[in-house]
């Protein structure tokens, strides 16, 4: 099967749709069905001979490159609308598990580029659709500047685009066609779930995390995941007789490695939220996996997070997406739980990561195991999918061992 790859872009200038062009080309020369597409704006200086992007392109797609130019650290308000448009899709969970990467150019190093990315990304986790960045060790990435959330260009006012620029751009559009091409192989793979490896890192001092840990695990379990529960080394918290999993007195789960990080297809991380960050411990452990040259072991492995919080409102969405962009650092494929399942909605509707409130309980709801539950299987599923060495029944004729690289 070909993948469907949609490259949408928002252009006045003539930048953006330089860079998205390239993109579109990277894409086909991996072998990718490709529609290039503009966003209506009615105020654009040029009119661009690409069809109208749509919703329905959304759906048609299994891969997307979205390209928006940055206005004040935000995708434009043309972009932005369109995002808005595909509400219809996303409320019946059509837009689930596409593979999105970002563009964007502002006419200065640091005028808001990565926050536009980011919001990018904000919505798409909306979608479940799962995030792509760049190759943290490709030489096109480096020659940008080294930036972890997607392709970033400094624009000239007449809208001209550097060589480097679009070869990076060629480069965002190939790495995301040979990335929705090898979740396609697996998909069609009968084994294709049931081989994934999956570490499971939590704080092991809060109770709370830990029995979300312990669900997320379980999930994973349920698509036959072999699982690693890991907690971060400190003290464990005590285990009072009567709760779900091992008793008082059991010994506590082993303390993380890189090597459990190496091992595993996809991974998620747990945590207390303290001041809307979570704990230093794990913000720790993952700065310590980022290598200084080259790959690290989180480089194309699906992986996202969960916690847990005084209040509702006391950082569970900011600290999951501030835990989404260190994931990026490491070159992780991000894939939130978003709307994909009517538990995620019980449990509060955090599309990011699943979290618990200790305001509604100093342990978690049935709301929330329920929703860790999905998660853990959501990232079984991911991992299994981007395998680093898929299987050879996912192999075809037309598709080299070469364009593995992920």
């Amino acid at each position: 099967m070909t993948p469907k790859v949609a490259v949408v872009y928002h252009s006045r200038r003539g930048t953006m749709r330089a860079l998205a062009e390239a993109a579109a080309e990277g894409a086909r020369a991996y072998g990718a069905q490709v529609r290039l597409l503009g966003v209506a704006d009615d105020k654009a200086i040029t009119k661009w001979p690409e069809p109208e992007a749509a919703p329905e392109d959304m759906l048609w797609a299994d891969g997307l490159v979205l390209a928006a130019p940055t206005y004040f650290g935000n995708p434009s308000s043309p972009f932005k609308r369109f995002l808005e448009s595909t509400s219809p899709l996303w409320a019946q969970g059509l837009l689930a598990d596409r593979i999105v990467t970002g563009l964007t150019a502002s006419t200065c190093l640091h005028g808001g580029r990565e926050g536009t990315l980011l919001a990018l990304y904000q919505s798409v986790y909306h979608w479940g659709a799962w995030a792509l960045g760049p190759d943290p060790s490709s030489v096109e990435t480096m020659a940008m500047g080294g930036n972890p959330y997607g392709l970033a260009v400094t624009s000239a006012r007449d809208g001209a685009v550097g060589e480097a620029d679009l070869a990076a751009a060629w480069s965002s559009g190939h790495r995301l066609a040979a990335t929705t091409a090898q979740v396609q192989r697996a998909a069609r793979a009968d084994d294709a779930t049931g081989r994934a490896r999956v570490t499971v890192v939590h704080c092991a001092e809060d109770e709370t995390v830990r029995m979300l840990a312990q669900e997320c695990a379980a999930g994973a379990r349920e698509l036959g995941a072999e699982v690693r529960l890991r907690r971060l080394a400190g003290p464990a918290a005590p285990r009072a007789a009567g709760l779900p999993g091992p008793m008082s007195g059991a010994p506590a789960a082993a303390v993380v490695t890189a090597d459990d990080v190496a091992w595993a297809d996809s991974l998620l991380f747990g945590a207390r939220v303290r001041s809307g960050a979570l704990a230093a411990s794990l913000l720790g452990f993952l700065q310590s996996l980022e290598p200084e040259t080259g790959p690290g072991p989180l480089a194309g492995k699906p992986a996202s997070g969960f916690a847990c919080t005084p209040r509702p409102h006391a950082g569970s969405e900011s600290a999951l997406l501030a835990l989404n962009n260190v994931l990026h650092h490491g070159g992780a494929v991000v894939v939130p739980p978003g709307y994909t399942d009517p538990a995620v909605f019980a449990a509060g509707g955090n599309p990011y990561g699943t979290s618990h409130p200790r305001s509604a309980g100093a342990l978690p709801t049935a709301q929330a195991l329920a929703a860790a539950r999905h998660q853990g299987r959501r990232i079984a599923l991911a991992g299994g999918r981007l395998r680093r060495e898929p299987a050879l029944a996912a192999v075809t004729s037309d598709t080299p061992l070469e364009k593995e690289v992920i």
